[in-house]
């Protein structure tokens, strides 16, 4: 949906047909879903609202900590003994799709840049020691990720204390 779609004023004309229109997209956002997720959203005053809450409860952009768990165990995957080729490639495929859900391709090339920066926070994170867990965990739960400059500061600082 566009932000920047506004619902006309009630005194508006067209009020009732964007308010009709309105009530069906909300219509078949709440027949798409389970039961106990309808009753968390189930009094939505529109439905630009509503999929704001579902896109801040469920939306897979900015989860670090799952494109973090999804690289590393990408990064360990191994073929097990006996398995064939094809079964090995459709278990990697499979995390790739994944991967691909919490990172689509970027459209341009900030958004390209962004992502490099935070793959190289990733394989920072993911090359320390286990006494680093909590501090690893702390910035993974963060909405954003501090700069890769940052992260190594705060390693810095942690090593020394």
């Amino acid at each position: 949906m566009n932000g920047k779609i506004k619902a006309p004023n009630p005194q508006d004309p067209k009020f009732e047909e964007w308010e009709s229109n309105d009530n069906q997209v909300m219509s078949w956002l709440f027949n798409s879903m389970e039961p106990q997720v309808y009753e968390i959203f189930a009094y939505s005053e529109t439905s630009k609202a509503l999929w704001d809450s579902l896109r801040d409860m469920y939306g897979h952009a900015k989860n670090a900590s799952c494109v973090f768990e999804l690289q590393q165990e990408i990064s360990k995957m191994e073929r097990i003994a006996g398995q064939s080729f094809i079964n090995h490639l459709r278990n990697l495929k499979r995390k790739w799709d994944e991967l691909k859900q919490y990172c689509p391709i970027a459209a341009t090339i900030e958004v390209y840049t962004e992502r490099e920066e935070e793959d190289r926070i990733f394989q920072l994170l993911a090359s320390l020691r286990p006494e680093y867990e909590d501090m690893r965990r702390q910035n993974l739960m963060q909405i954003t990720l501090p700069s890769l400059a940052s992260m190594c500061a705060t390693v810095n600082r942690e090593e020394t204390r």
